[in-house]
């Protein structure tokens, strides 16, 4: 699929124009850091929308709190309606380690997904063989390399190979992509889960002292709405843990076919726990890692 990723530099727009010249998909930069929004976002939106052009939306991510940077990127495009992944745009280090901006893409990344919104990483061929560690590896990758036939990365769901493009519509030069169709959004919208499962680990994480944003205990109604979703956000669970969350987790992987060893759902997270999670991941197509996070809680909860 044919695409084009604009921010305020692309002024006055022609949509019409760009989707006659082959176009189908817009990406459209809408925020940057805690503090900037692109002054064009709206009115590119609405053109784009208006030339059934499938839209979507990218977000510069900088040095703040990443989970700031989330809510606000969230923030300012609520309302509007989204055909493809939500892309993190991260292109330089900003004097961070590798591995503090690997771990603000992934707290950034999850927060989303915790809140039911596919996401993308947006970033150069070296910076992503080089910048970056092994833990945002698992995120799909938009990846740009210019000059080239293909970039250097084995896999890719986006390929942006100009950012000197011309396209009817446009004044001046415009970055181009190749996407492919796992850019797009699932076309089955989010179902809202009242269940037994749900209720349980709201449960769970109450017994454990987790809260949501506003520093409140879960209801423990069995939805899976936004509270409990800003509690699926913060977990991180690994080999040694010990509480009621760790029995809950060795109870769904029971359920699920995934044994934990002779003791069961003990509530410690040990050796034949780790080896059930690693297990339960490659079926879900996950990073065996051992390491239930947001990404393995939304899965354990299906």
């Amino acid at each position: 699929m044919k695409g084009i990723d604009i921010s305020s530099y692309e002024a006055n727009v022609d949509f019409e124009k760009v989707k006659n010249s082959g176009i189908e998909i817009v990406y459209i930069k809408a925020t940057e850091g805690i503090t900037y929004t692109n002054p064009l976002l709206k009115s590119q939106y609405a053109g784009a929308k208006a030339a059934g052009l499938k839209i979507g939306f990218y977000h510069y991510l900088r040095a703040n709190d990443p989970i700031l940077e989330a809510k606000f990127f969230l923030s300012v495009i609520h309302g509007l309606s989204s055909d493809c992944k939500h892309a993190i745009d991260v292109e330089v280090s900003l004097g961070q380690t590798i591995t503090k901006t690997s771990s603000n893409i992934m707290q950034f990344a999850n927060y989303l997904i915790s809140t039911n919104n596919e996401v993308c990483l947006y970033t150069g061929d070296y910076f992503y063989a080089n910048n970056l560690n092994s833990s945002v590896k698992n995120i799909p990758l938009w990846v740009a390399h210019y000059g080239v036939a293909k970039p250097d990365a084995a896999n890719y769901i986006g390929f942006q190979y100009s950012e000197s493009g011309k396209i009817d519509g446009i004044n001046g030069s415009v970055d181009l992509d190749e996407f492919s169709t796992s850019i797009l959004v699932s076309s089955i919208p989010p179902v809202i889960i009242i269940n037994r499962v749900v209720k349980a680990f709201q449960h769970a994480v109450n017994l454990v002292g987790l809260k949501d944003k506003n520093g409140y205990k879960l209801i423990e109604d069995g939805i899976k709405g936004t509270h409990t979703n800003e509690v699926i956000a913060k977990i991180f669970f690994t080999n040694g843990s010990h509480n009621e969350l760790a029995r809950w987790i060795q109870q769904r992987l029971i359920a699920l076919g995934f044994s934990c060893g002779k003791t069961g759902a003990d509530s410690y997270f040990g050796v034949n726990t780790l080896v059930a999670v690693k297990k339960f991941q490659t079926i879900r197509t996950l990073k065996p890692d051992g390491i239930v996070g947001p990404l393995t809680i939304n899965q354990l909860l299906k």
